[in-house]
């Protein structure tokens, strides 16, 4: 068996099963479409479709137009998103098509690395942390930075889905319709025509933005976005095969000297000339035969993907303004359909049997553990989708740039290869976070916190992690977690700890004294991982510590060593689309600590916890569902490990920690709504929002019951940005409790964490 090409009967049903595999047009179809053009004498007509970002789906209105009037393409040429829509275009997607597929992407999602719900819970506790985002590699004593801030894996997923048909196409010239993509290498500045290859790779170049997307590297060049030296290519659309060009640009209105008016602005204005100066060096050449649609987009720019459903009619009502110029050029009905039928059907390859399953491209890590990640096994029937959603998988586990596959033949054999791009920082990274909260009422707090990670230290995958974090509370812990199988189901992770944090005492909702608790030790945990959606850990723990009056009426307690003894369990559920916002999903967290004297504790006293929260989201609305509670089930527990509560969405009206208990229960809803969009580079969002919630604590530090209820509301602006969530908001519970509240980075409690 083999992956030989099937023909399909319908073109546009093709193109629309995003999924499949694609095969080449047979050399007799591309010979017929040349007779057939050279047979009218028509003029052989090129599409030059320029780079502008978002702005480019502007391209699909201009086609729109193209087809109404039914004007031939005869190839391609494109930069940028101009490249994207230019290659689908090319494997035989019509207009409507490209609409329905550019409309309905959820760019949002497209710009980052794995859907969070695949990612290991192990990561997900990390990204609930290091809300920043920053992470730099240790190599050698050099200090390595990712080449891109936005990660390219779910990207060439999408551009797979685009161009499916076209999978096992080589030749860009054998496509229904040529097509060339314009990129430039980044080491010469040479513009780079990239006519073969991997399709999906190619549009991947095009559009690379510096910065913001790695450099994709084709045939030992290093190749990026196409803009810097041709963001028009009108001279290669014209060797391609054109006796006429229809060029299109896409662009905003040039600014006004009164829009510079900053640095900022100045800047970004310089930026852009380079690009335009080349692009405009290109409309010069057209002739009086050729045609240019120009397409201005006021209030969308090149990362408005939002924007996208705007921008297509913007390309049409462009195109219709050269309607007379365009339609020198359409065919009759008949001669019209014989060019579309000309153009041959891209075929697909059935569903064969995988003889093998390959992984190639690892250095550190063991292939041997990935293979537990792939869901396609030898003696399956090969499917892109499945297999695009294994790459996603990979990436998701924090140890590759990028995950691609194909699926080829080998003597005889049917063969799919999945070829890794480790980390270009190494396995050795350094990640950094920065969190505050204030109640403006003299309680402040602020952390800096910086994690060292070892990955693969062994071929299970075994990881030391070192962290230090300096402010309140001051943490300094090693933790060294081993899988102990391939699967890397089960694990061991022992580790030592330093903390000291400051536990603040209120009496009738006044701060009356401060402690200094200071705990250091060594503790050890078993475990099992259940992929992405949960783990288990059972430990135990044994140490030491102080427990100072820092300030105030203690309150009867007094300085004191402690020692510390106790076995635990924890089990955690994360299911959040997003660590801080999520849109969709379920948390959920059970925990038990039995602290013992026969363990070496000095006490014996039991806490317990249970914390579960929901998220549902309509358009830009969300709404949480929260409940939680804790018990020390009678045993006395100290003051110090006591329950604290008090602080946004956490009795909302009551300063941070204002209520201390040995018992509590707590559950509400929130709403907030997306009120203002920030870009992929820049964040999700900004949205306004508010809750109510319901709850008491029990048994308390001033030695009050708890009786009733006690109701809360709250109301807060929040923006969520690549430099981490900031909360500005205020609270009320009643009996005249009134907080305010400011919140920078991952100290945010919001019902579950």
């Amino acid at each position: 068996m083999s992956f030989l090409p099937a023909t399909r009967s319908s073109l546009v049903a093709a193109a629309m099963a995003l999924f499949f595999a694609g095969a080449v047009i047979p050399a007799d179809a591309r010979e017929a479409r040349t007779a057939a053009a050279q047979k009218s004498q028509r003029p052989r007509i090129a599409l030059a479709l320029g780079g502008g970002g978002a702005m480019g789906a502007a391209h699909i209105g201009v086609i729109k137009v193209l087809e109404e009037l039914r004007v031939p393409v005869d190839c391609i040429a494109g930069t940028s998103m101009g490249a994207v829509v230019g290659a689908a275009y090319a494997t035989g997607l019509d207009a409507a098509a490209l609409d329905r597929i550019m409309t309905s992407v959820s760019w949002k999602d497209t710009f980052k690395s794995a859907p969070r719900e695949d990612i290991p819970v192990r990561r997900k506790q990390l990204d609930s942390i290091f809300t920043l985002g920053l992470e730099i590699g240790i190599r050698d004593d050099e200090v390595l930075v990712a080449k891109g801030l936005i990660p390219s894996q779910q990207i060439e997923n999408l551009f797979k889905r685009i161009v499916a048909g076209a999978r096992q196409t080589n030749r860009f010239a054998d496509l229904p319709i040529p097509f060339r993509a314009v990129a430039t290498d980044i080491e010469s500045g040479e513009m780079v025509v990239i006519e073969r290859g991997d399709l999906t790779q190619a549009m991947r170049a095009s559009m690379a933005v510096p910065g913001a997307f790695a450099p994709v590297e084709m045939d030992n060049r290093l190749l990026v976005d196409g803009m810097f030296v041709r963001n028009l290519p009108v001279d290669v659309a014209r060797e391609s095969c054109g006796d006429v060009v229809i060029a299109v640009s896409v662009g905003n209105p040039p600014p006004r000297r009164g829009d510079l008016k900053d640095a900022l602005s100045v800047l970004g204005r310089a930026a852009s000339l380079g690009t335009e100066l080349n692009e405009r060096a290109q409309l010069e050449t057209l002739g009086t035969g050729d045609v240019a649609v120009k397409v201005v987009l006021d209030g969308i720019g090149s990362t408005s993907f939002d924007k996208i459903p705007e921008a297509i009619p913007i390309g049409e009502a462009a195109a219709r303004k050269v309607v007379g110029k365009l339609a020198r050029y359409s065919l009759s009905a008949p001669a019209y359909a014989a060019w579309r039928a000309g153009l041959g059907d891209l075929s697909v390859a059935g569903a064969e049997r995988l003889d093998e399953v390959r992984i190639e491209g690892t250095e550190q890590v063991n292939p041997d553990v990935l293979r537990n990640f792939i869901t396609l096994k030898p003696g399956d029937a090969f499917d892109p989708e499945q297999a695009s959603a294994d790459t996603t998988r990979l990436v998701g586990r924090g140890d590759f740039d990028n995950v691609d596959f194909r699926a080829t033949e080998e003597d005889g054999k049917n063969v799919l290869i999945y070829t890794v791009r480790e980390k270009s920082i190494g396995t050795n990274q350094l990640l950094f976070d920065l969190n505050m909260q204030t109640d403006f009422q003299g309680d402040t707090r602020w952390g800096i916190r910086v994690d060292q990670r070892r990955s693969w230290v062994n071929r299970l995958g075994g990881e030391w992690r070192n962290t230090l974090q300096v402010g309140q509370p001051a943490l300094l812990a090693s933790e060294f977690y081993q899988p102990l199988d391939e699967a890397q189901r089960f694990f061991v992770a022992p580790r030592l700890y330093y903390t000291n944090s400051f536990e603040d005492l209120f009496v009738d909702e006044q701060r009356v004294a401060r402690l200094d608790v200071v705990r250091y030790g060594i503790a050890a945990d078993v475990g099992m991982a259940f992929g992405s959606w949960g783990e288990w850990r059972l430990g135990l723990e044994r140490g030491r510590g102080d427990v100072d009056v820092d300030i105030g009426n203690p309150l009867g307690v007094s300085g004191r060593h402690i020692s510390i003894g106790q076995w635990r369990t924890r089990f955690e559920y994360d299911q959040l689309d997003h660590a801080v916002f999520p849109t969709r999903g379920s948390y959920g967290l059970a925990s038990y600590y039995d602290s013992r004297k026969g363990l070496g504790a000095d006490d014996d006293y039991r806490k317990g916890q249970l914390k579960w929260r929901s998220v549902v989201s309509y358009g830009r609305n969300v709404v949480e569902f929260g409940l939680r509670g804790g018990s020390d089930f009678g045993s006395n527990t100290p003051v110090y490990d006591q329950f604290a509560l008090g602080g946004l969405n956490n009795f909302s009206g009551y300063q941070i920690g204002a209520l201390r208990g040995r018992n509590y229960v707590l559950g509400g809803t929130s709403f907030r709504r997306r009120i203002f969009d920030l870009t992929g580079t820049l964040g999700t969002g900004v949205y306004l929002g508010g809750g109510v919630e319901a709850g008491n604590v029990y048994e308390r530090l001033d030695r009050t019951s708890g009786a009733g209820v006690i109701w809360s509301g709250s109301a807060y602006f929040i923006v969520d940005s690549k430099l981490g969530p900031l909360y500005v908001g205020a609270g009320y519970s009643e009996g005249g409790h009134l907080a305010g509240y400011l919140y920078i980075g991952s100290s945010f409690d919001v019902f579950a964490r």
